[in-house]
């Protein structure tokens, strides 16, 4: 597992954490009490397969359930991708998710994240479609497509499509990375590929007990998309006015920031020991240096406290 954000585990006194993407003011407490009735499916082993959850974010989706595959979480999707299709030259534009697998061999998969991280920006869907090569095969990553005001790929066309999947977080859309949930789509027959790969009991009971509840009740823990981009616009402008720093133009509520004279590493490290602020380093993903942090916007008055602390140390 390479570095990755929300890394609260490294800093005991953390109070703002602007190092995860995933919306930290989310309202679990339905979900938490729900859980809480259900608690007694931990002494039982859970479904070989998440079949019950598949069929009902299948129906939901408007898809076959011999065209979804519920995991442990995307990062269990995506490993298990590189599994099933290993043989093949495995392509990625940098800077993107860390966890995409680097292969060479015969035929072509292109992983493509849209919005992608950590630059928060995104592709038309029309030119997310592969080329008339038979041996080319797409995996798009929408894991932050609730945090964006872009158009995204729909399940519905990708399943008649033989030569593409579609990748969905439930942790992003539900703000429940502790539960690792995630699901794909693609034609019956990659799915059926891939499930040769699965092993049994990947996805725990509570796990799947939660995502049933919260598609059942169709929960939406989010504030509004646009609350979101109009904060991020107004947080990113915000630290361009500073000098040394420049923000990079996005669509989600996460953004790149260019530390010009500044140790992206040192810099996390002051934030979150001196200040318990924490910031996502962003040093790890493929094609930056260690001038590179990325933040995630937050309530408005905690953004203007790191305002204030990063003015401190410019």
């Amino acid at each position: 597992m390479k570095e990755h954000g929300d890394d609260l585990f490294r800093y005991p006194n953390i109070r703002l954490n602007f190092s995860s993407n995933i919306w930290a003011h989310a309202d679990l407490s339905d979900l938490e009490a729900h859980l809480c009735q259900y608690i007694d499916i931990i002494r039982h082993y859970p479904e070989p397969e998440p079949t019950s959850l598949e069929h009902l974010i299948a129906s939901k989706i408007h898809v076959s359930s011999d065209e979804i595959m519920v995991t442990n979480g995307i990062t269990s999707a995506i490993h298990l991708i590189a599994k099933a299709y290993e043989s093949r030259r495995h392509i990625v534009s940098v800077p993107s998710f860390s966890e995409y697998p680097y292969h060479e061999g015969q035929g072509c998969l292109r992983w493509i994240c849209n919005p992608n991280n950590p630059t928060g920006t995104c592709v038309s869907s029309t030119e997310l479609y592969p080329s008339d090569d038979e041996n080319e095969l797409f995996v798009i990553d929408q894991s932050y497509e609730d945090y964006t005001t872009a158009t995204m790929l729909r399940d519905e066309d990708i399943v008649k499509h033989g030569r593409m999947i579609l990748l969905h977080s439930m942790t992003k859309k539900y703000c429940i990375p502790g539960l690792r949930l995630g699901y794909l789509t693609a034609h019956r027959d990659i799915i059926a590929k891939l499930r040769e790969f699965r092993t049994p009991w990947s996805v725990n009971s509570l796990a799947i007990e939660a995502g049933k509840y919260l598609v059942t009740h169709d929960i939406n823990v989010l504030p509004s998309v646009d609350w979101m981009r109009k904060e991020t616009e107004w947080f990113r402008e915000s630290i361009n006015q500073m000098e040394g720093l420049e923000a990079f133009t996005t669509q989600t509520n996460f953004f790149l920031v260019h530390l010009k004279h500044l140790n992206s590493s040192l810099l996390k490290e002051n934030l979150a020991i001196k200040e318990g602020i924490l910031i996502r380093d962003a040093s790890s993903f493929e094609g930056l240096d260690d001038h590179y942090i990325r933040i995630a916007t937050q309530l408005h008055e905690e953004n203007e406290t790191l305002l204030t602390c990063l003015k401190q140390y410019l």
